[in-house]
């Protein structure tokens, strides 16, 4: 089986996957971009429409997000988050817009809300082959690009928010597909590379600004090749950056008359002196939190990153240049983020604004399987550690478990101080730990009718305990799907019959996948 051949099987295996586990619907920051590219849809225009939803927990997620829209000096509503996730999701909302005009027995706001949500899917689908085949251009031999890949779909954050609405994905894929457009005008010298990863570039800035930080290091790593060639190559480059800058200042200029104001300026935090602080204790907080917390800690939520010191060792024997080129990326990704108050991201799962720069963490781990016995061993172990880590993240809804700490007040977040708990440093509130009780819950509920309860100890009080009823809902979109009562009986029956195929497509693509990389250790 040739390498192409596998690249098509694991397409057909991550969408599968992906959709089986996604949540079909959107909040928070994903439902904004939702709005926006509802309005790209219907009005033709990046302002925020004031219409009445259909559904009332649209209606009541509009409500309870009011803040995150901005109000420019014209009156209207906008999204502070920038344009590229709302376009990408574009198409997706359309076909849900177009499905609706269908299937009027149906509510237009779930239809496209269920297609707009899927837009991860297939992004997080074309990381992953995107990974796939940079891990392979880097010399590594099939099994252990399986192991690689598997790592990343599967035992990475990546399997959890290919089904949520945040645009760290995209930032993700943009800044892979970079990387290896760099890595290929370094072997080939072609133009045509540097155009790709200029693209890839402003795909990225133009969903986050801040990437722009990134340009500089792979500036650094191309310049061996571009320094003889300079004149010639630059415009490569430079065009796409320009085409994608202009598009961003168009992007502010139309909501609030400055190419250099995103919407963030009007935030509360900016009102106060804004997002940066360079305390100590915030700098140790955040590096702290993002590497050991039990809430947001990289330990739990990537157990492979144990490995990553000793990797970089080996992989910088091997490959040096790369080696300083994702040490690069995770340096000016990783540090700046010390000095965010925010840096937990808010009620989302594990530390998401790393999620984006995952794959570099992951792609050394190749010279650990390939150098010995034990290396292979233990990162797959940790792999496979990994995968589990991610499961509660994927089949239910982290916010619930939010919800119900805050509801039931056995805890809070760090961002509501005064309370005892603490949901991203307490063990106790281990957003892992909650999930599995909650998938546990919903499965008892499901067949004993009764949901258990979550226990904490106490000093005081000896235990705190609450039922998890109505927070332990599986949130895949089918099961939503069935629990709505919306559907007949005949699309009940296709419902299942659809989701069942899914499933078999994805155990056959990946024994030919298996099947491709030989024996497996």
């Amino acid at each position: 089986m040739t390498d192409r051949t596998a690249t098509g099987y694991l397409g057909l295996f991550l969408i599968c996957i992906y959709t089986l586990t996604a949540g079909g619907h959107y909040g928070g920051d994903g439902f904004w971009n939702y709005l926006t590219a509802q309005s790209l849809v219907i009005d033709q225009d990046v302002a925020i429409g004031d219409r009445t939803f259909l559904v009332k927990e649209m209606q009541e997620q509009y409500a309870a997000t009011a803040g995150t829209g901005t109000v420019s000096r014209s009156g209207r509503r906008y999204s502070k988050y920038g344009l590229g996730m709302p376009l990408m999701e574009t198409p997706f909302y359309a076909i849900g817009h177009l499905l609706s005009t269908m299937l009027p027995r149906l509510p237009a706001d779930y239809l496209t809300l269920f297609t707009t949500s899927m837009t991860n899917v297939i992004v997080c689908a074309l990381w992953g082959l995107l990974f796939f085949n940079f891990a392979r251009s880097l010399g590594y031999q099939r099994t252990t690009v399986f192991w690689l890949t598997a790592m990343f779909s599967l035992g990475s954050m990546a399997f959890p928010y290919s089904g949520y609405g945040f645009s760290e994905p995209l930032v993700g894929i943009a800044l892979l597909g970079a990387t290896a457009s760099f890595y290929q005008y370094r072997q080939t010298h072609s133009p045509a590379s540097l155009v790709l990863g200029g693209s890839w570039m402003g795909l990225a800035m133009l969903t986050k600004l801040y990437t722009l930080v990134v340009l500089p290091i792979f500036l650094f790593y191309a310049w061996p090749t571009l320094k003889s060639r300079i004149a010639k190559h630059t415009p490569a480059l430079v065009g796409p950056l320009i085409l994608f800058l202009i598009l961003i200042a168009w992007h502010n200029w139309i909501r609030y008359d400055s190419i250099f104001q995103t919407g963030y300026h009007l935030d509360t935090l900016v009102q106060k002196g804004g997002y940066q602080a360079l305390w100590p204790t915030q700098i140790l907080t955040a590096a702290y939190g993002y590497l050991f917390s039990t809430g947001r800690g990289l330990i739990f939520f990537l157990p492979v990153v144990l490995l990553v010191p000793l990797a970089f060792k080996a992989f910088k024997h091997t490959l040096p240049n790369e080696a300083n080129l994702f040490l690069g990326l995770l340096g000016v990704h990783f540090f700046p983020l010390l000095l965010i108050i925010d840096w937990h991201g808010g009620s989302n799962w594990g530390p998401r604004y790393l999620l984006p720069i995952i794959p570099f963490l992951i792609l050394p781990l190749g010279i650990l399987i390939e150098n010995s016995e034990s290396g292979r061993q233990t990162t797959k172990y940790l792999g496979i550690a990994g995968f589990l880590f991610q499961l509660p993240g994927t089949l239910i809804n982290p916010h619930l478990f939010v919800r119900f700490v805050l509801d039931k007040r056995i805890g809070d977040l760090i961002f509501h101080p005064g309370h005892p708990g603490d949901l991203i440093f307490s063990p106790y509130l281990s957003p892992i730990l909650g999930g599995y009780y909650q998938l546990t819950s919903g499965i008892a509920r499901y067949l004993t009718g009764n949901s258990l309860n979550y226990t904490i100890s106490s000093g005081v009080e000896r235990k705190i305990e609450a039922s998890l009823a109505s927070y332990d809902l599986i949130d895949t979109w089918w099961i939503n799907a069935l629990r709505t009562g919306f559907l007949s009986t005949g699309a009940t029956v296709a419902l299942l019959l659809g989701t069942t195929v899914l499933l078999a497509t994805s155990v056959y693509a990946a024994t030919k996948l298996r099947r491709w990389a030989g024996n497996l250790p």
